[in-house]
This record gives structure tokens, C-alpha cells and sequence, in this order.
């Protein structure tokens, strides 16, 4: 045993170079799957960490419960804990700030994630704590004691089922202040109040007024948004009454799908295949260098077994090297990775590095399987090899090739040399396949990523987002922590944006939450299941959005008509208004659009009611008006829509505002001149200080996020495939150099019949070069047909879910492969150049001298 041992090594050590390739393609596989692993689990554990820090341990939420049902949620058999507080409306402060106001339960409050960093929680009626963000946009310090005044505004359905407003002044006492991690305040959030609450005592609004929320943690982490949508079927919930905490059910989804998450995986299986071919290739090249001896040791007596153990000690060598130094690689990888990538929706990247066993145990099964698979075949095949076959110590694939045609043809466009680079590629046709697989593995994602790059501007100017701001570049709106009704933006606010420098246009809209009144047998059968609506009531009220745009926006909306007349709206033919209508809602569940009122058509009659304000307070008004037009599906994508969330009906402006008691505006849209984007930005933003929650959504910034995060992922990608074109340029260059150790007789007769050392050189970097055109060729075909699948995916997804065809347009990924080839070449190129620098020094009588 010893012996085999001994000789293994020393076939080893004399290819130091060879060795040193099996070596890195192993260490390079492990390196990489345990990297990948290792930032993905890391930084899903951040996440999570920060997530239940910001957003609290429950998973989803119920609202508008009675008491009865929440018992029943409490007790469900997928539930482990929940926690219910009453729903006391909201607090609307004098400019208009809002925040939800609930009851005061301990584990609500700690399962939302709030800290009491000061005072207590409410004891007695008329107790208020308030979260700290809260009192700094309200212009308050943090001081306890303080009275507070709010108005209470409440909705609520009365004894006909339908819905009303309750509001009245109300002032508090602040015993205490609540607080979350700053995070948590730079995106989209809710500010909450919690008072005192006691049923059956005088509290804030009368009991038959008060709802309930409950908040659930489930027993299992497995498909959690499908085990809550469960529930609210299960207990006849609406769509509108239940929500999941998204970001930490996302975080978990991360976290649990770590092992089977798309993109690492798909790193895993490049990389490993790669490696795989690399040192499936380097065995073979090992063996055809080991024959002769193989032969003598078969000669004097050894055994297939005895054979089989060298190359087999070899494997396990080279795999217990390459494991050891993988691992460590992939620590350092770890560590860089955290910091050049981000598989997380939130930004981790500079947070802790967790290395579990787990992580380990699959680098050295993925190290373990690359070696095995690779080395299986050569093992086998060097116990297979007889004796007299063996003293030969020939390239065994290299049979006779007949001269086609093509030949030819090759001869005259690349010349003499040409001809023989072409047919010593095909010598050996197996390992030719191998390394043009190899080559082009990395191809295919290189022409994905450029492809994306190259057309990102069509892409990005088709998402939802950007096709929802029309040919307005900037879009002033408000929070959800602002009731419309107290503030708004004002004319004055046109009238000052109007006269910046630079703007071209500008536009203004009214938007309220309202209600159609409907005969319940008139709605769709889907759409009342979707909002848990029971066919024992006759009459049903749904919610709606009303809107009212400037006559100029009004126009741009014309391409989205599908029956009726946009014009419509300015004529009042009788007593009823006319409306434009869009009769679907996105069913989140099915993913598609799904119509609301059976068989509606222009001039349809249909009574709503929206709030209207009078007197300081509000309270919801019936109004009928004239159906005048439908819009199209498309409208839900490429129009200022609610993305599917109920039904809209646009009316006149002017009318809107005067029914509904408005004087101010939710939101001001407005179009810049060229180049003067980043100046009106940056006024608009000084106008914007003063405004609470004020927000500007610009249309700049939404295609600066998807760049920012297709570049996150093209900077993964192309570390990724730098990395496999380093195991297959190995891979090139170790061929070529064996193909030259094994054919040094053959070039010396070359030699010796006229042929110049330039030329030899020149047929072998000619040799590389058709490696590196077929790889190429192999890329561009996949690589395209994957450029064209994903396109194809999105237009049918947005075909199915919005009746929207041909959203992007396939181009052939012409600049991308010309790319990749050029890349590829130049590698082949640089590992022939360097593999041939032996034939320069080639002594033709020594070279005669071997015999293959």
C-alpha cells in the first residue's frame, strides 16, 4: 500500500503544475459554494435580527374583529401565539398628522416591536404614550405630563350596515413614550397611539363603535402567507380586514429558503460543473501521461486494483488539499462577499459573519461529489488499460479524419496552419467537448447580465411605477400618516412650483376613499369571496377610490378608454354627473385581474358615497352618478391607478371638490424641462421642509433603484463568472500544454520537413482559437434563448395578470456575445501563447527521438 501511496505523490510532484490546476478547480468549487452559503445564510440572519427589531415578532394581523372571533383566532390549531387590542380609530391632529390609536395590551405592544423608553403604559382613561418619531413631527418634546388634543375619527357601520364617521375633540394625558430602532423610521411606517381601555366603561367612543385587531405568530414558519390567507377563509374574512407583516414573513421565506434559494443554487451548479470538467480533464491528461508506466507496472505483475489505487490516492490528495484550502478561501470570500454583495431585501452588508457546520458539511460534500465524479472514469479506465496497449503511450482518441469538404475551405481562409489547428482539435473529439462546455459555461450568464444591461432603459421605463407617473417626472404626495381631509397641498403650492425655474408643466389631483352602494347579486362571485361578503345581505357597500385630475392629465388618459368617451365628464346631460370607470380589482391570491360588477356598461346608473367635510368634521354623502366611460385592464399597470386595489371612478375635478368640502390637493405631478430635473428636485424638496410627512416620488429615482439593484446582482454575477473562466482557462491551458508534451514528435517532423517555429506557434494559438469559437457559439445560443425566455416569461405573466401584450421586445444579443467572444479568445489566446513558448525552443533531433 505503501508503495502506490509513494507513487501517487511522485506523479503528483512531478506535474507540479498539473497538480497545482486539480488542486485550484477544487479549492475554487469549495470556495465559492461555501461563500455563496455563507453570505446568503449571514445576511438572512441579519435581516431577521433587524426585521424583528423594526417590524415585531407577529406574523399577521386581523382587523375589524368582534369579540367572539377573536377568541376563535386565539385558539386556531395553527396558531402559537396572538395578541388583540381594540381599535380606537385614529388621532388627527390640527394639520392633519394621523396615527392609528388602540387599546393598551402588553404583548401587542411588545410583538409590534415597541421599547417604553420613558414613563409607563396607561392605567386609567384618558392615558395616552405616543411614539417619539410622533411627537417630533407633531413639533413636541418629549415631555410627560404634557395634555395633548386629537380629534377622534372613527369608522364604523351603523344598525343598516352602512358605513359613518364618528369624530370629537379629545385631550390626553402623556404618560409614556414609545420608540423603535431608526431604521424602521426610513421607510414605510404607521404611527400608533395607546390609551386605556376597559369595556363596559365610559372610554374614548362608545362601545358599540369599537372594533378589534388581533396580531397571530404561527406554530409552523413553513408558507406562512398561504397559512394566514387559510385562516381568513377559514373565519370569512375580507381581503381589507387581514394583512401579513411582509417584511418579516419575507425575511423568513429568506431565511428558510436558503438552501434551495434560486440564485445560489444556480452559482453552486455552474461552479461545480465547471470544476468538475477541469479536473475530469486534468485526470484523463494524467493518465495519458502515466500509460507507459502504467504498462511496465502491469508488465511485472501488478493488478488492475494496484493501478486503480495510484490514480485513486491521487483523488484523495488532491481532494483533501483542495478541501483545506477551499474553506479557508472561503472565509476570506465570506468576508468580501458580505461587503461586494446583498441577496437580502434590506442592506446587511456590513453586519456578522455566521459560519455554521452546515455550511461547512455541504462544502465538503460539494468538494467531496466534484472529486469523485471527475476521477471515477480515469480510475476505471486505468485498470482497463492492457499491458502492450500501455507501452505504446499514444493519444488514444487520435484516429485517421477523412478530408471533407470544408477543409478545404478552411485551408484557404486561415491557410495551412489553419487546416491542421482545425483537425488537431478533433483528435480528440471528448476532450475538445469538455473544454468547449467548460468555456461556455460562464458564457450564458455573461450574456444574460450585458443583455439586461444593454436594454435596462426599456426595461426600466415598462415597470409598474414608472409607467404610473405618466410624462410627469416628479409626483408630490403625502404618508400614510396624514388624513387628506386636514391638509393637503394648496394653490399657492401650484402657483410656487408653477414659477421654478425649469418646470414645464404641472398637474393636480383629488383622490378620497368612498363606497358603492350595490344590490349584493350584482357584484362578482370571486370578487365577494375575495372581500368575505355573506349573500344574506341584500345591500353591500365596497369600497371605491374618487378621483378628480386637471383637464390636462384628463387628456393623457384618453389611450386607456375602452368604452364611452373620456369628454364625457364635462357634459352634464341630466342631473347625474358623468364618471369614468374602472370595474376590476388584482386578486393577490390568484394573480389576475378579476371584474367587481356584473355585466356594467356606460350609463349605468350607480350610487356612492365619499366623505364630505363640513363644519370641521366628516361625515359620508350619497351622490349617483352616470357611468360615461370604462377604462381598459391595461389601465391598472400603465395608468395612475390603486394597482387593483378596488374600483375608481375619476370625476370632474371641480365638481369633487365642491361636493366634497376639499380646498387642497393630494397630490401635485409635475414635468420638467431637459436637464433641469436635478434643480427642480432640489426646490421642490426646500418647499417640501415645512410639510409633515410630505414625499416626492420621482421617476429618476425609481430607475436609480432598479439600477442599483440589477447592479448588486451583476457585480455578484460577474465575480462568479470571472472565477468559472478562471477554471476554464486552466482548463484550456493545461490541454494545450499536454497536447504539446504528447506530440513533440510530431512537431519535430513538422519541423524537420520545413516547417517554421513561427508557423507551429501560429497553428497552435489558431488551435486555441477554434477552442474558443465553439465555446462562443454554445454561449450565444443559450445565453440568447435565455435572454429571450425571460422576456417571453414577463409578457405572458403581464399578458395573464393585466391583459397587457408585447410589454418588452426581444433583441438579439448581438453585443453581448461579441463581448463574451472576445473575452474568450483573448483567454485562449493568452493560455496558447504562453503553452507554446516550449515549440520555440523545440531541438528537432530530441524532438525525433521520442516516440509516441
Amino acid at each position: 500500500m505503501n508503495v502506490y501511496i509513494h507513487l501517487a505523490l511522485a506523479y503528483l510532484k512531478k506535474q507540479r503544475g498539473r497538480t497545482i490546476a486539480l488542486v485550484l478547480g477544487v479549492a475554487l468549487a469549495v470556495m465559492l459554494v461555501f461563500g455563496t452559503n455563507v453570505i446568503f445564510e449571514s445576511q438572512s440572519r441579519n435581516q431577521l435580527a433587524n426585521i424583528y427589531k423594526m417590524y415585531g415578532t407577529y406574523q399577521g394581523i386581523f382587523t375589524n374583529l368582534n369579540k367572539d372571533l377573536t377568541e376563535k383566532i386565539k385558539n386556531d390549531k395553527d396558531v402559537s401565539k396572538s395578541a388583540v387590542a381594540a381599535n380606537l380609530g385614529n388621532l388627527v391632529t390640527d394639520n392633519g398628522i394621523s396615527m392609528i390609536l388602540n387599546s393598551t395590551d402588553k404583548d401587542y405592544i411588545e410583538m409590534n416591536g415597541y421599547t417604553l423608553i420613558k414613563g409607563h403604559l396607561p392605567n386609567k382613561q384618558g392615558e395616552i404614550v405616543l411614539e417619539s418619531q410622533a411627537l417630533k413631527k407633531m413639533g413636541l418634546k418629549e415631555k410627560l405630563g404634557e395634555t395633548i388634543n386629537f380629534k377622534i375619527k372613527k369608522e364604523y357601520k351603523d344598525e343598516n350596515s352602512l358605513n359613518q364617521i364618528y369624530m370629537e375633540n379629545k385631550s390626553f394625558k402623556l404618560v409614556g413614550i414609545l420608540d423603535k430602532p431608526k431604521q424602521y423610521y426610513e421607510g414605510y411606517y404607521s404611527l400608533r397611539g395607546f390609551t386605556y381601555f376597559k369595556e363596559g366603561e365610559n372610554n374614548v367612543l362608545p362601545n358599540n363603535f369599537i372594533t378589534y385587531e388581533e396580531i397571530v405568530k404561527l406554530k409552523s414558519k413553513a408558507n406562512l402567507s398561504g397559512q394566514l390567507n387559510q385562516m381568513r377563509e377559514r373565519y370569512n374574512i375580507g381581503r381589507w380586514d387581514y394583512d401579513l407583516n411582509i417584511q418579516l414573513v419575507t425575511a423568513l421565506d429568506d431565511y428558510s429558503s436558503q438552501n434551495t434559494n434560486a440564485s445560489v443554487r444556480h452559482f453552486n451548479i455552474l461552479i461545480v460543473i465547471t470544476a468538475i470538467l477541469l479536473i475530469y480533464n486534468m485526470f484523463n491528461i494524467s493518465l495519458i501521461d502515466m500509460i507507459k508506466q502504467i504498462g511496465m507496472m502491469r508488465a511485472i505483475g501488478s493488478s488492475k486494483k494496484q493501478v486503480r489505487l495510484i490514480i485513486g490516492f491521487q483523488s484523495l490528495f488532491i481532494l483533501i488539499i483542495g478541501l483545506s484550502l477551499g474553506l479557508l478561501m472561503g472565509i476570506a470570500f465570506s468576508y468580501i462577499g458580505m461587503k461586494l454583495f446583498n441577496f437580502a431585501f434590506l442592506d446587511v452588508s456590513q453586519s456578522t459573519v455566521y459560519i455554521s457546520g452546515k455550511n461547512i458539511w455541504n462544502a465538503v460534500i460539494v468538494g467531496t461529489a466534484t472529486v469523485i465524479l471527475s476521477s471515477i472514469i480515469p480510475i476505471w479506465m486505468s485498470g482497463m488499460i492492457s499491458p502492450i496497449e500501455a507501452m505504446r503511450k499514444s493519444d488514444r482518441s487520435g484516429g485517421k479524419q477523412r478530408n471533407r469538404g470544408y477543409h478545404k475551405f478552411i485551408k484557404k481562409i486561415s491557410g495551412i496552419t489553419g487546416e491542421m489547428a482545425y483537425k488537431n482539435v478533433w483528435r480528440n473529439k471528448w476532450r475538445t467537448i469538455i473544454i468547449v462546455v467548460s468555456v461556455a459555461m460562464a458564457g450564458y450568464l455573461f450574456i444574460d447580465d450585458i443583455a439586461f444591461l444593454n436594454n435596462r432603459d426599456a426595461v426600466y421605463n415598462t415597470t409598474p411605477y414608472v409607467l404610473n407617473m405618466q410624462d410627469y417626472d416628479f409626483k408630490l404626495l403625502f404618508g400614510p400618516n396624514i388624513d387628506l381631509y386636514f391638509t393637503g397641498y394648496t394653490n399657492d403650492d401650484v402657483k410656487t412650483i408653477s414659477q421654478i425655474e425649469g418646470v414645464k408643466k404641472v398637474g393636480t389631483k383629488v383622490s378620497m376613499e368612498g363606497f358603492l352602494e350595490s344590490d349584493v347579486n350584482d357584484l362578482d362571485n370571486d370578487f365577494k369571496k375575495y372581500n368575505g361578503i355573506s349573500n344574506t345581505n341584500k345591500n353591500v357597500e365596497t369600497m371605491i377610490e374618487v378621483k378628480g385630475y386637471d383637464d390636462d392629465q384628463l387628456q393623457g388618459f384618453k389611450k386607456y378608454i375602452d368604452k364611452g368617451d373620456m369628454s364625457s365628464l364635462n357634459i352634464s346631460s341630466d342631473k347625474y354627473p358623468n364618471a369614468v370607470v374602472y370595474n376590476y380589482y388584482y386578486d393577490i391570491f390568484k394573480h389576475k385581474l378579476e371584474g367587481i360588477r356584473k355585466d356594467l356598461k356606460v350609463g349605468d346608473i350607480m350610487t356612492i358615497r365619499i366623505p364630505v367635510i363640513r363644519n370641521g368634521k366628516i361625515a359620508y354623502e350619497e351622490k349617483n352618478i352616470r357611468v360615461g366611460a370604462l377604462l381598459k385592464q391595461e389601465w391598472i399597470a400603465k395608468g395612475d391607478s390603486t394597482r387593483g386595489a378596488r374600483m375608481e371612478i375619476i370625476l370632474p375635478q371641480k365638481y369633487l371638490m365642491t361636493i366634497s368640502g376639499k380646498s387642497t390637493y393630494d397630490q401635485i405631478s409635475v414635468q420638467s424641462e431637459a436637464g433641469k430635473d436635478t434643480y427642480v428636485y432640489n426646490r421642490i424638496n426646500k418647499i417640501l421642509e415645512n410639510k409633515p410627512f410630505a414625499e416626492m416620488e420621482s421617476k429618476l429615482s425609481y430607475i436609480e433603484k432598479s439600477q442599483k439593484g440589477f447592479t448588486g446582482v451583476l457585480k455578484s454575477d460577474m465575480v462568479i463568472v470571472a472565477l468559472i473562466l478562471l477554471i476554464a482557462g486552466m482548463n484550456v491551458y493545461n490541454t494545450l500544454k499536454t497536447n504539446l508534451l504528447i506530440r513533440t514528435n510530431e512537431f519535430a517532423t513538422l519541423r524537420a520537413i520545413g516547417m517554421t517555429a513561427k508557423q507551429l506557434k501560429s497553428m497552435i494559438i489558431k488551435e486555441s482559437i477554434i477552442y474558443g469559437l465553439l465555446s462562443s457559439i454554445i454561449a450565444a445560443l443559450i445565453g440568447s434563448y435565455n435572454v429571450y425566455s425571460f422576456y417571453s416569461l414577463v409578457n405572458r405573466q403581464y399578458n395573464a395578470g393585466f391583459n397587457i401584450s408585447e410589454r418588452l421586445q426581444f433583441k438579439f444579443p448581438v453585443i453581448p456575445i461579441l463581448l463574451y467572444s472576445a473575452i474568450v479568445i483573448v483567454i485562449c489566446i493568452l493560455s496558447s501563447y504562453v503553452s507554446a513558448k516550449k515549440v520555440e525552443k523545440l531541438n528537432i533531433v530530441e524532438g525525433l527521438n521520442i516516440t509516441e
